[in-house]
């Protein structure tokens, strides 16, 4: 069975369903809201406040901004894997949203896996986190300290 891949995702906040849309107009739409092209855009998501958040899931969805913020505040602790896992849907979505179509099965596959990944990691301990304590030893310049 064959299906075409659109760059559209459905997302979900609580109990509720929105769809992204990721055509053109919808696009062109965020890069003006935001006086921004979609790359930089993409890589601030997870720096974004929660208006933000809001308005960008809005103008995704046709959904007054409004209506999804309070739904973010109802739904969401902003501290929450939650929150963060829904900023990373927003990202996986821009990525397939801003790929060729003829690409677009291999992007979807790999956002879905990373998003697994993601999702498997929920909720487990810090240690499995990329933090400065856990990501491993420092490697070495190679270079002797001045001094020696």
């Amino acid at each position: 069975m064959s299906f075409e891949v659109t760059p559209d995702r459905t997302i979900a906040i609580g109990p509720r369903s929105l769809v992204l849309s990721g055509n053109f107009g919808t696009l062109k739409t965020i890069q003006h809201a935001f006086a921004q092209d979609l790359i930089p855009l993409q890589a601030r998501i997870f720096e974004m406040r929660q208006d933000e958040i809001a308005r960008l899931v809005a103008l995704a969805s046709g959904t007054d901004e409004a209506e999804v913020g309070q739904l973010l505040l109802d739904e969401l602790d902003v501290t929450s894997t939650d929150y963060l896992m829904l900023k990373a849907e927003l990202m996986a979505w821009l990525a397939v949203a801003m790929t060729p179509k003829r690409d677009r099965e291999k992007k979807v596959q790999a956002t879905a896996e990373m998003l697994a990944r993601l999702r498997g990691s929920r909720g487990g301990s810090t240690a499995s986190s990329a933090s400065a304590s856990s990501a491993g030893p420092r490697r070495r310049s190679g270079k002797r300290p001045s001094g020696t």
